[in-house]
């Protein structure tokens, strides 16, 4: 049986399964007291909207000095002024829109070290509704839903969606120099939240900009920006530009030469090497002799030769 249960009102209501005087349960609304109950676990009730959540924060103030840092104080004035309907911009009509918001988890696996991370903190996006037809715009086919960001969407327009909880969760490699570096290399399902990870998780990404204003004005200036090179006049530079200067210590410390190619191209490479591979010969037949390793790092598996080659750089 659930102990505690977040629903719409809202609701913040309470088993209490140690009452002496009663032989069941006796459940209460403890809304007004949620600041002590946030290292609960809770279950989210099936019609509880994001909306609800500011509602609580309105209904025990306290929690919005708790999470001052995430602008709970500025987020919770927007959501008083009530909500808004979706704005679609110059998406296609079968995109549809969010038809629900989802609290997800997502960890990551150091392999290298057996280190687990981010296994306390919730993410939050939202999920379009089931597409009648295939979007290649987003990569997503019929039936398919589309992810969405909300990081920048006004909460008022969210106000109104569901709030769900998604129990399977992927593990991904967060070793950066393994080859499979983020990609998922296991699955798992965590059903158990806390009510303060469910508010954190809400507030972390819809105050990932700042408060209202400053998203305001990001938004503004990052439209002004695709404005640009929609247009043309942007000035843009290669990503590989932006990383010479940076990867240039490592080429120093790990190659004799590099055979004329750019540094892009054998960086590009150098991400393929195998974890367990040495990485002079796969390089060398990688790029016909041209590129050359010093012998000292010849034999080096790939996992150890990309550790290498980022400590040159510290």
């Amino acid at each position: 049986m659930d102990n505690l249960i977040l629903g719409p009102c809202p609701t913040l209501t309470w088993r209490d399964i140690h009452r002496q005087d009663s032989d069941h349960p006796v459940a209460r609304n403890v809304a007004e007291q949620a600041i002590a109950y946030l290292y609960e676990p809770v279950t989210l009730h099936p019609d509880l909207t994001l909306g609800d959540v500011f509602k609580l924060l309105e209904a025990c103030p306290s929690l919005q000095e708790i999470f001052r840092r995430t602008w709970a104080v500025q987020l919770c004035e927007e959501a008083r002024k009530g909500p808004l309907p979706q704005s679609r911009g110059s998406d296609p009509a079968e995109v549809a829109g969010i038809e629900y918001l989802e609290l997800y988890w997502s960890w990551a696996l150091d392999t290298s070290s057996q280190t687990y991370r981010s296994v306390h903190g919730l993410n939050l996006h939202g999920i379009g509704h089931v597409l009648a037809v295939d979007v290649p715009t987003y990569g997503v086919k019929a039936g398919e839903r589309i992810k969405w960001s909300v990081s920048l969407t006004p909460v008022r327009e969210l106000l109104d969606l569901p709030l769900r909880l998604r129990e399977e969760l992927t593990i991904t490699e967060d070793d950066i120099d393994a080859k499979g570096y983020a990609d998922v290399i296991a699955s798992a399902r965590c059903s158990e939240v806390l009510l303060g990870q469910v508010i954190q998780g809400v507030l972390d990404e819809l105050a990932f900009h700042g408060g209202p204003e400053a998203q305001a004005e990001f938004k503004e200036e990052l439209d002004a920006r695709v404005a640009e090179v929609d247009a043309g006049t942007a000035k843009l530079i290669p990503g590989d530009d932006v990383f010479a200067k940076f990867d240039r210590p490592g080429f120093n410390a790990l190659f004799e030469t590099l055979g004329g190619l750019p540094q892009g191209e054998v960086s590009r490479a150098m991400r393929k090497i195998g974890d367990d591979e040495p990485a002079g010969p796969f390089l060398t037949q990688a790029f016909d002799g041209k590129v050359v390793v010093k012998q000292q790092f010849w034999d080096r598996p790939g996992r150890e030769f990309r550790r290498a080659f980022r400590a040159a750089g510290r």
